[in-house]
């Protein structure tokens, strides 16, 4: 039977509800879930549902609709004697918080890790880092409440060289990339990536590693020269890997004629990569991603 206004209002109306809601509240699966540990009773056959309840379940999507910034329909909470009717905007407002599940209202301050090579660099670097949670869960429930990981890489310290200036304006070029639930891809920066995946999100993401991002110096004698970032999920789901390599492809000047025309073959300074998190702002929905322990190396010369 119908769940409208006219029809009897039956208690598996409720309880499908209650299941949709906790779907996306508690513990869920995949890509649903924030988990939440107050999700909303279900009743037994032919059991008169209270106003109590009708307030929780209300409550719970009004959270969620808040912590997304959907925009819903204001339903009422009842009070005990009320006469029984239904909800029309109900059903509506459920699919409009489970269709914008992932995308969150806001996030809080970014908790950034350096990993700094500060070797004569000539060649190749290559930056590892490891994000891990206690639990595949854990890590569900930080993308699925809108988490998000970031990777950038900046190079400082190497005076006015012309190839360490490149290098600079290469890395400021390739702006951050972010991975978030389902999407991913370069934000800011400037000119154009050679790989830019915008579809290697978290539930993307397998046990091998896949390029997701590459990007070359635009200016000669360097244009040789790039930076690729790569991917991939680790420990049953439980971390996310990334692989981030400089290569200095480009043919360099030798001899005394680096000096005339100012090409410093070695790039001095600091070679930097930033990988950073943000979780969700928990105003409405607490934080069940736990602590997300970091590690990586930066080699290479």
């Amino acid at each position: 039977m119908a769940y409208s206004t006219g029809d009897t209002i039956l208690d598996t109306h409720y309880n499908d509800f209650a299941t949709s809601v906790n779907a996306l509240w508690g513990t869920g699966s995949s890509d649903r879930g924030y988990g939440e540990s107050t999700t909303v009773s279900t009743v037994s056959d032919g059991t008169t549902i209270t106003a109590a309840q009708w307030t929780t379940l209300l409550a719970r999507i009004t959270s969620m609709a808040s912590h997304q910034g959907s925009s819903i329909t204001s339903i009422s909470n009842p009070s005990a004697g009320d006469v029984i009717e239904a909800y029309t905007a109900l059903s509506t407002n459920i699919g409009t918080i489970d269709t914008n599940r992932l995308t969150p209202a806001a996030r809080q301050s970014a908790s950034a890790t350096n990993r700094d090579n500060t070797a004569t660099f000539t060649g190749t670097l290559t930056f590892t880092h490891k994000w891990a949670w206690g639990s595949a869960n854990q890590a569900r429930y930080f993308f699925n409440a809108g988490g998000r990981l970031n990777i950038s890489g900046t190079q400082s310290g190497h005076g006015s060289d012309t190839k360490g200036n490149e290098w600079a304006n290469l890395l400021t070029a390739a702006g951050t990339y972010q991975v978030t639930a389902q999407a991913s891809g370069k934000s800011g920066g400037s000119g154009s990536a050679d790989t830019n995946n915008t579809n290697y999100g978290y539930y993307d993401l397998t046990t091998s590693y896949v390029t997701v991002f590459k990007q070359f110096e635009d200016t000669g004698p360097y244009t040789a020269n790039f930076v690729q970032w790569q991917l991939k999920s680790s420990d049953s789901g439980a971390s996310v890997e990334t692989s981030c390599t400089w290569v200095d492809a480009a043919a360099d000047n030798t001899g005394y004629n680096k000096s005339i025309y100012n090409v410093q073959d070695q790039v001095e300074g600091t070679h930097r990569m930033t990988f950073s998190f943000e979780k969700h702002d928990t105003t409405h929905v607490a934080d069940n991603g736990g602590t997300i322990t970091l590690t990586g190396t930066a080699t290479g010369s």
